[in-house]
């Protein structure tokens, strides 16, 4: 995906469009985030080809932060319009109306830096492809420049685009020669892959090397760094992998069934809790925890393999958009059915008395249904549309 199609730069370009007329000296404003952002920050939007500035990407954040606390407060006066709730509900509901605009606020200002950490992981797996290019090239022809450009030219990857961008700076002056590019690029890469600014040192030693042989062991020495130090990267993450795994497991998995078995007895004690407050925190809080918890453990990832890129053309997706049609029509009429069965088998006077209209009472709860239609509405569409 191209960076003028990312959400966040049609996000900040629609802000400053719309709401800078609010602020009263945007300059000064544009001045003092300028100021407030770090250096980092400055490389990730670099890094990242992001065509933003920084007090767009603050004025996005402000917005977003505001919009989403006002959609709350609307919300939370519609919810006790209808109902009323006691003081463990209405805690519940303060806590979420107010750390969920600061969750935005955090993710709408550090998304330029989780971004660019996104694609540096990723770019790390198209590391062996991209330098086995350079490597092929520069075995035919010792030309470190040619072998640049044959790479650049002949992946599809990430990290080639960024050796096009090189090449483009190359081609306007931005670097007097090849040599500068390269240890530019290399630093650049090398605070997130040493291994791959090793490599294109040996690469680029190899021009200087007196005979042929020597030459070829200097080229697959180089490879071979990247294929250790991709190895390595990956053991690395294996071995941290261990901790964040029994964290994930027992705090968001086995924690909450023991208070599921304990909830009983809390109640006892004094401990009450209804139907909306187990809702709110096992059907939104939890999921969306354990959700962010995942995602972050999954960041940390190094993409040794990156999975290839089907093009639509492919003839097993063939008709994919009408399979994709049909099957959702089909599972939204099957899965309607099933959620409605209940209620209208009620309606029919509920024979043999299957449906449960009380406590202890009946067979099958009509709720039970309804998540029958939504599993097995989502099983008919998954299976139909890709099988």
């Amino acid at each position: 995906m191209k960076a003028s199609h990312n959400w966040y730069i049609r996000g900040c370009k629609f802000t400053v469009r719309h709401f800078s007329r609010f602020i009263r000296d945007i300059d000064d404003f544009s001045a003092k985030a300028e100021r407030s952002v770090s250096q980092q920050y400055r490389d990730s939007i670099t890094f990242t080809g992001f065509v933003i500035e920084p007090f767009e990407t603050v004025m996005f954040s402000y917005i977003g932060t505001f919009a989403t606390l006002a959609l709350l407060l609307l919300f939370d006066t519609l919810l006790f319009q209808i109902t009323t709730f006691d003081r463990t509900i209405l805690t519940l509901v303060a806590i979420l109306t107010i750390t969920l605009p600061l969750c935005v606020l955090l993710y709408l200002s550090e998304y330029v830096k989780i971004h660019a950490r996104y694609m540096k992981i990723q770019s790390i797996g198209d590391i062996p492809e991209v330098l086995s290019y350079v490597v092929m090239s520069m075995r035919l022809v010792s030309n470190m420049e040619k072998a640049v450009h044959f790479a650049a030219s002949h992946s599809n990857r990430p990290l080639a685009y960024d050796l096009r961008k090189m090449l483009w700076n190359l081609q306007v002056r931005v670097y007097s020669n090849i040599d500068d590019a390269l240890l530019d690029f290399a630093y650049m890469w090398g605070k997130n892959s040493e291994h791959f600014k090793r490599s294109l040192h040996l690469i680029k030693s190899s021009i200087s090397e007196p005979d042929e042989a020597q030459r070829i062991i200097t080229l697959n020495r180089a490879l071979d760094i990247v294929l250790d130090g991709t190895k390595e990267l990956m053991e690395q993450f294996a071995a941290r992998l261990k901790t964040p795994t029994y964290i994930l497991y027992s705090i968001f998995i086995l924690i909450p069934l023991a208070l599921v078995a304990l909830l009983p007895a809390m109640t006892v004690v004094g401990f009450k809790f209804d139907i909306v407050t187990l809702v709110i925190l096992y059907d939104i809080i939890l999921p969306l925890t354990t959700f962010v918890y995942a995602e972050y453990i999954l960041m940390q990832r190094p993409a040794t393999f990156v999975p290839q890129n089907i093009p639509d053309t492919h003839p097993g997706l063939k008709n994919i958009d009408k399979k994709k049609r049909n099957a959702f029509i089909i599972a939204m009429v099957t899965g309607t059915l099933i959620g409605i069965s209940g209620y209208l088998y009620s309606y029919a006077g509920n024979p043999f008395n299957i449906i449960s209209t009380e406590t202890l009472n009946g067979i099958l709860p009509p709720t039970l249904l309804i998540i029958w239609g939504i599993v097995i509405a989502f099983s008919i569409y998954m299976n139909a549309a890709y099988s």
